[in-house]
């Protein structure tokens, strides 16, 4: 596993996807649908009342970057639990595409109303 990690990240594409990616986020979060929900969101994390406290920008920095490692921590561990389940599902591909096949055919009988008990 370390190797294959090591090997992707030598290999280029990984340098050129990091920025690619910052770009994207970027290009996200200055849309016109994302932008106006910045000072709610910063107001929700800092939790600020009093504008006017010299301590203000510390703790809104502090709250964004405990949201932003919770969002990160939460995503890592879905893609890691993806990845097991993914890897587990891999032993038993040929038998799961079969049966899988046989419910789409079953259920585009139904759609076309030849399967009258449906």
């Amino acid at each position: 596993m370390g190797e294959y990690f090591a090997q992707t990240v030598q290999s280029g594409a990984l340098l050129l996807a990091i920025p690619l990616a910052a770009i994207a986020g970027i290009v996200s979060f200055l849309s016109p649908c994302i932008l106006p929900l910045v000072p709610g969101y910063l107001g929700y994390v800092s939790g600020l009342s009093d504008p006017t406290r010299p301590d203000n920008r510390r703790r809104v920095m502090t709250g964004v970057g405990l949201f932003i490692l919770g969002f990160a921590a939460v995503f890592t561990l879905y893609g890691a639990a993806f990845g097991l389940i993914g890897g587990w599902l891999l032993r038993w591909q040929d038998l799961l595409i079969r049966i899988l096949g046989v419910l789409v055919i079953f259920m585009g009988l139904a759609l076309m109303g030849m399967l009258t008990f449906l």
